[in-house]
C-alpha cells in the first residue's frame, strides 16, 4: 500500500471501495496540524488528512481522486509551499482545492 497521509486511511478505503466522502476534506498543515486533525477525526474520520510539519507533500500518496480539498494552515506556511500541496493533491485527481489563508480568505487553486 502506498504511504498515506497521518489519519488517512479511513479515506483511502472509503475511495477504494468506490464511494467518496458526501463533504470537502479538511487537510490540516502547520505546526498545530496534528492537533486540529486529531480533533477534527473524531467527528469526521472520512473527512480528515493532515501533513505533518516540515514533510514533503511529494512524500504521500494522497486519496482525494475526485474529492473537494480545503486546505488549513495552523501556521503561516510559505506560498510556495501551498503550491506545491495543491499541485500534488491534483496530481492525485482532486477535483478542487481550495485554502483558506490567514486573512481568512479562500484562494482556489486550478489545475494546470
Amino acid at each position: 500500500m502506498e504511504k498515506i497521509p497521518p489519519y488517512g486511511k479511513p479515506l483511502y478505503d472509503l475511495i477504494k471501495s468506490g464511494f467518496k466522502p458526501n463533504n470537502d476534506i479538511k487537510l490540516f498543515i502547520g505546526n498545530k496540524a496534528w492537533e486540529k486533525g486529531k480533533n477534527f477525526s473524531i467527528s469526521y474520520p472520512h473527512n480528515t488528512l493532515i501533513l505533518p510539519p516540515w514533510f514533503s507533500p511529494q512524500s504521500y500518496y494522497w486519496p482525494v481522486k475526485q474529492c473537494d480539498v480545503l486546505i488549513f494552515d495552523t501556521a503561516f506556511a510559505k506560498e510556495e509551499y501551498i503550491e506545491e500541496l495543491a499541485t500534488s493533491l491534483y496530481e492525485q485527481d482532486a477535483n478542487k482545492v481550495r485554502f483558506v489563508n490567514s486573512d481568512y480568505e479562500l484562494i482556489v487553486f486550478h489545475k494546470e
